[in-house]
């Protein structure tokens, strides 16, 4: 599908910040509450948005991230299915991709240490190590989330994720979070009363949660195959690099407008880029 002009501003501005009220967003492109709100409402029933959420900076959540790459032997679509739900009921993953290439899954865990990563590929390989062939991993130390600028030109926003981990929140800012990373326009006044607090109180977490980086920014997440687009991940080796020689290469990168996240981390590889 081809994106008009204004279809293409308008999830600009909501990937720079997908809580941005109806009204601002018709405000700054000149159109009317009624039309913006319509060409939302249409993109989502088209499946071409298909999500709103909050980006969240795990480590002040006292929470790493590790990978999982798997090259698959004698495994059908079904089995596929088989061990996509295995991994979505164990609680701590992330995403599950399937792809093409070198890898056939890729694999993001959420996890307390080490120990509990583990755990978790033990019980991977107990359940379905005849299944595969080869597998690799990697620690996340910190990655970057770049705002789709390819939709319009709007200037660039980048969210930082990682560092030494720590607990900063409570049970209360966690059933905050919960919310606002399945649906981060999800109205206040509806979390205030699933949670039996008051809507100034919410206000004033999210506020807190935003003023600590805790919550990064909001994003939408696409359909590229229905924008007639493909999604693409690179790995990139580095040898004999200086720190000045590596900074360079990100911030290259970061202002790339089809680089949309950069992850830094210790592996096989030291770097990976996500594209459109």
């Amino acid at each position: 599908m081809e994106l008009n002009n204004k279809d293409r501003k308008i999830l600009s501005l909501l990937d720079s910040n997908s809580r941005e009220s109806i009204s601002n967003i018709a405000k700054k492109l000149r159109l009317s509450k009624d039309g913006v709100n319509y060409r939302i409402k249409k993109l989502k029933s088209e499946g071409i948005i298909k999500r709103y959420f909050a980006e969240v900076d795990l480590s002040k959540l006292g929470i790493v991230i590790f990978k999982i790459m798997i090259q698959f032997q004698n495994v059908d679509k079904n089995k596929e299915d088989e061990i996509f739900k295995f991994l979505e009921n164990k609680g701590k993953i992330a995403w599950i991709v399937f792809c093409s290439g070198r890898w056939d899954c890729l694999i993001g865990a959420c996890v307390k240490d080490q120990y509990e990563f583990q755990e978790l590929v033990d019980d991977l390989e107990e359940k379905y190590g005849e299944y595969i062939l080869n597998k690799s991993f990697s620690a996340t130390s910190e990655y970057y989330i770049i705002n789709r600028k390819w939709l319009s030109a709007q200037k660039s926003v980048i969210s930082k994720i990682g560092g030494r981990t720590s607990k900063e929140v409570d049970q209360l800012d966690i059933k905050i979070i919960k919310i606002l990373t399945k649906n981060c326009r999800t109205p206040i006044i509806d979390i205030a009363d699933k949670l039996k607090i008051s809507s100034s109180s919410v206000i004033k977490r999210i506020k807190n949660l935003e003023k600590r980086k805790v919550i990064q920014n909001y994003y939408l997440s696409l359909d590229f195959e229905k924008l007639g687009m493909e999604f693409c991940k690179s790995f990139v080796y580095l040898k004999n690099y200086t720190k000045k020689e590596r900074e360079k290469l990100q911030n290259y990168c970061l202002s790339h407008p089809n680089v949309t996240a950069l992850t830094n981390l210790i592996g096989p590889w030291e770097m990976e880029l996500k594209w459109r």
